[in-house]
């Protein structure tokens, strides 16, 4: 028993490690960076016995995740420009899936559990800061902005609070309400609940002081769809989902890819007068525009892995501010074909259970592509790091068909 507490102690440090450099701004802290760097090289040997010791094959989804990895490296080879910071971020995927891998085709629940608690907990502790220096913590002398502890950038915050939203609503899914009065508030079903109940209050506290309508909007519609959970009606999820995913390319087509001499009286009054934000999505039309005019010099292969300096000085921005042209950007149409393959893999390997499906898998097969799609979605006007992504496509590999039953 004291040998399994202490494994489980050892994986818990692991996973901070990881997570910690995923969401985390450590570019001001220089003794944190190095040491969660130390902590993230020491752990790859770990990674790579914990992968070959994991009973089954990969799955598809990690095939595609791995395409898509090799793909950028290549194209950042074929552009002769450093691939350190693609192969640290591939680094932080493989040690992250290694270790869900491990619990997940074991039947336990434990990466689900660490993942909501451990964001929680970082997500309470950047609140305190924000209540103490609600302006920023560090000046960012590239970009002249004020940058946070959880994710830099305040628009940056998103992807935590939605990852540790999705990770809790999963592990809801799969505990159920005691047959005995509940002993206390660590009993699994008290305990969660809590957990949600604190990162809903948490989210909607830090997006209030900070301001990011992207995110309070990513939120807002991962609890909306999670409510619809309520609901037995496949039909009600099937046709609420395939909506919001024609709403998501039809947005992303006028937003991004229109002609922006072309007049829409409607489309313009409610982006103006409904949303409150300005047509150019607060100088983001500009960013897409010189973007756009990069991708047609060098569509094929596009630019390959470059520093904040560089983005700063071709975009006046640090992002592209949309995920599809940030792929074409760094690996042109070569990376961006990898990716659609990596999407069309989820989508496949999740939904092959077919409408026979058990209630609780459909549950999670609706929840996690609900959570990607509404990820998508903020990413029409952000570029979040493939990391925070990746997470939830492992979970997609490992919870909707899970090597064992999944038990908490």
């Amino acid at each position: 028993m004291a040998n399994v507490k202490i494994n489980r102690a050892l994986f818990l440090l692991a996973f901070l490690i990881i997570l910690a450099r995923g969401f985390l701004f450590t570019g001001a802290m220089p003794v944190v960076h190095y040491a969660l760097l130390a902590g993230k090289i020491a752990l790859i040997p770990v990674a790579l016995i914990l992968a070959l010791r994991t009973p089954g094959r990969p799955t598809a989804i990690d095939l595609g995740m791995f395409l898509y990895g090799i793909v950028m490296c290549v194209c950042c080879l074929l552009n002769r420009t450093p691939i350190l910071s693609v192969t640290l971020m591939a680094l932080d995927v493989f040690i992250f899936w290694a270790m869900c891998r491990w619990f997940f085709v074991r039947g336990s629940l434990f990466p689900l559990k660490v993942t909501t608690c451990i964001l929680l907990a970082l997500i309470a502790v950047n609140f305190l800061l924000m209540l103490w220096r609600p302006e920023g913590l560090w000046h960012y002398e590239t970009n002249g902005k004020m940058y946070y502890l959880l994710g830099g950038n305040y628009n940056n915050m998103g992807k935590a609070l939605l990852i540790a939203l999705a990770s809790n609503i999963l592990l809801l899914r799969f505990i159920s309400r005691p047959a005995t009065p509940a002993s206390g508030i660590f009993e699994p079903y008290i305990f969660y609940r809590l957990t949600f109940a604190l990162n809903i209050i948490l989210s909607y506290g830090t997006l209030m002081i900070v301001g990011s309508k992207t995110s309070l909007l990513g939120v807002t519609l991962l609890l909306a769809f999670s409510m619809l959970l309520l609901f037995r009606s496949k039909a009600l999820r099937i046709v609420t989902l395939s909506l919001f995913i024609a709403l998501y390319f039809a947005f992303q087509s006028w937003a991004v890819f229109r002609d922006l001499d072309t007049s829409l009286p409607k489309t313009e009054y409610f982006i103006q007068h409904v949303l409150h934000k300005d047509l150019t999505f607060t100088l983001r039309t500009k960013i897409w525009t010189r973007s756009k005019q990069l991708i047609e010099r060098q569509p094929v292969i596009g630019y390959g892995e470059h520093d904040d300096k560089w983005y700063q000085l071709e975009l006046e921005g640090l992002t592209t501010h949309n995920l599809v042209l940030h792929i074409l950007l760094k690996g042109g149409w070569v990376a961006l074909s990898a990716f659609i393959l990596l999407l069309v893999a989820v989508h496949l390997y999740v939904l092959i259970r077919g409408p026979n499906a058990a209630a609780i898998t459909a549950d999670l097969t609706f929840i996690i592509l609900a959570a990607l799609w509404v990820y998508l979605f903020m990413m029409i006007v952000e570029v979040y790091p493939f990391f925070s992504l990746s997470i939830l496509f492992i979970y997609a590999s490992y919870i909707t068909h899970p090597h064992k039953a999944l038990k908490s």
